[in-house]
């Protein structure tokens, strides 16, 4: 095994952490039955995807020469239909002025991410993320990051220590249990990141995972600032951009790389359309960034799936223009609102413990008061109620647990149920 893949297998994960919780196995080796298990874990959307974009998938499968079509090779970059419309849809719903050339489609924006910090960092960038953020960020940029040299004397290729660095920016306040309670403090924080690691990127997504809060418009204003005076690409992940509970969207939600050069926009399918199993993601950026990932692309999948990117075109086509689309994520929306507040509801009433108030996404944040990772263990064991531990997002998140409505948002019963079992083991817990 590769010596930076043996090295990460000796880190903390929440990924990992987070599937040997629900691993059946495991359920069952702690007494509990699974059809009996309640879970908080996942970082997944439970809605349904639109019906039309099914049957637009059956009209694909039925007609033998579209289907023919879809097993040959679409153009590295993506299907020319399919990126135009994402640029449309992104300029119909937040104003964000793009075209066809500015955008690139992928496997996912897992894939995404990793090859376009291959495409627009050298060696020795350094990246600057939040502290918390996205678990998958580090592990995407380590094995980014890490550079590989060819030892003459010994003939071979071995890793020596990274060339960079991937910084943190505290962004969440354990005391208070807080995200950003004073935004100047972090902009002068990230100022003096940029003095001290000089990065080639900043990676923040908004609405962020695992807070569940919209990064201020200030903070970003701040960071792009910093990014264009200090010659470096400022990436925002927009997993989440349908998923918003505030009356008024921060401006930055509009941006483009049009009017930014060194503004890179990260999206994916998955959330917008639960096309979770139906890997699609999109990057939208400066043609130049689009060129240089298609040569990234080349290399790692050549292409992204067909069949998707032609339903994806065809949908986008009839319904931005016919409003239903917009009518979709609206009522998607909505349920995850509902589902949100029936969270947080529930943990004030039940458990009374600290938590985020979510603006956007799938999450909540709760503070336990002790190690998140051994009061998730005792809690599932006594309450068969899964949660992730706080750890891998952010160290400022170590005393607490991410909260995941996602999945039961058309089964908020079942969140209201869950909840309550650990505020009855909580409160059974302190008292005894």
């Amino acid at each position: 095994m590769s010596k930076i893949v043996d090295d990460m297998l000796t880190r903390p994960s929440a990924i990992r952490s987070m599937m040997k919780f629900g691993d059946e196995r495991n359920i069952r080796a702690m007494g509990l039955d699974p059809k009996d298990v309640i879970s908080f874990g996942g970082g997944w959307v439970g809605h349904h995807a639109p019906e039309r974009l099914r049957e637009i998938y059956a009209e694909i499968c039925n007609d033998p020469a579209q289907f023919h079509q879809t097993g040959a090779y679409p153009p590295i970059p993506g299907i020319p239909a399919c990126r135009g419309e994402l640029a449309r849809m992104d300029e119909v719903l937040y104003g964000v002025k793009a075209t066809e050339r500015n955008v690139i489609v992928g496997q996912s924006s897992t894939e995404l991410t990793q090859d376009l910090m291959r495409a627009i960092l050298n060696c020795g960038d350094d990246v600057l993320l939040l502290d918390p953020t996205y678990v998958n960020y580090y592990g995407q940029l380590v094995f980014t990051l890490t550079n590989w040299h060819l030892c003459k004397d010994k003939g071979h290729i071995e890793r020596l220590v990274p060339d960079a660095e991937v910084a943190y920016v505290r962004s969440f306040d354990p005391a208070s249990w807080t995200f950003m309670p004073n935004v100047d403090k972090v902009i002068g924080d990230m100022e003096e990141a940029f003095e001290i690691h000089k990065p080639g990127a900043v990676l923040i997504a908004s609405p962020d995972n695992p807070t569940g809060q919209i990064v201020p418009q200030k903070f970003m204003e701040a960071v792009l600032e910093l990014c264009q005076k200090n010659d470096a690409y400022f990436v925002i992940d927009f997993a989440y951009k349908t998923q918003t509970f505030v009356d008024q969207l921060p401006e930055y939600f509009s941006w483009s790389p049009n009017e930014f050069e060194n503004l890179i926009l990260i999206y994916s399918a998955s959330k917008y359309f639960r096309s979770l199993g139906r890997r699609l993601g999109w990057v939208v950026g400066p043609e130049k960034i689009i060129v240089g990932m298609e040569t990234m692309l080349t290399y790692s999948i050549l292409s992204a799936d067909n069949m998707h990117q032609m339903a994806m075109a065809q949908y986008l086509e009839e319904t931005i223009d016919d409003g239903n689309l917009k009518k979709y994520f609206d009522d998607i929306n909505e349920s995850y609102k509902k589902a949100a507040r029936i969270t947080i509801d529930c943990i004030d009433e039940y458990i009374g413990l600290r938590r985020t108030e979510p603006q956007g996404a799938l999450y909540v944040v709760m503070e336990v008061g002790e190690d998140g990772e051994k009061w998730a263990k005792e809690t599932l064991r006594n309450t068969g109620v899964i949660f992730i531990p706080g750890f891998g997002f952010g160290e400022s998140l170590r005393n607490g647990v991410r909260v995941s409505y996602g999945p039961l948002v058309e089964t908020t019963d079942k969140i209201t149920d869950g909840l309550k079992r650990v505020g009855e083991y909580v409160k059974g817990h302190e008292s005894g």
